[in-house]
């Protein structure tokens, strides 16, 4: 990989964001992984700084996944997009498919899944 790729994980749950960061840094150089307790702080932060790719819960008590989508499309309409959620992906079809989201994933997370599709998303970017 000849550059780093930015990765933003949006969760105000501790816990899914403390698995997720440890779990994407691992997979090795050329991933800068940051982290945004509400979708407020996530938007500040891609203002100041471009991510290749935001990883979002959808369920937010501030903002939800689908704004933030909207807010950081707007900054950067590259941006690749996956959504978390424990709700059902089912349920955002339509809103996944107008934002061009890449891919939305029912939690329970499995660390092999989210890697794979992180790594999907960010070759998909490239193109």
């Amino acid at each position: 990989m000849s550059t780093c790729k930015h990765i933003l994980i949006v969760d105000d749950d501790e816990r899914v964001l403390f698995v997720l960061h440890r779990a994407l840094t691992r997979m090795g150089d050329g991933y800068e992984v940051m982290t945004a307790e509400s979708g407020r702080e996530a938007l500040s932060k891609a203002r100041a700084t471009p991510f290749d790719l935001l990883i979002t819960d959808l369920r937010m008590a501030d903002m939800g996944g689908i704004e933030l989508t909207e807010a950081i499309k707007a900054l950067n309409a590259e941006t690749a997009v996956v959504w978390v959620t424990a709700y059902g992906c089912h349920k955002v079809v339509n809103e996944a498919a107008r934002l061009s989201v890449y891919k939305c994933l029912d939690k329970p997370l499995r660390m092999a899944k989210i890697r794979r599709v992180v790594r999907e998303a960010l070759e998909g970017a490239e193109r």
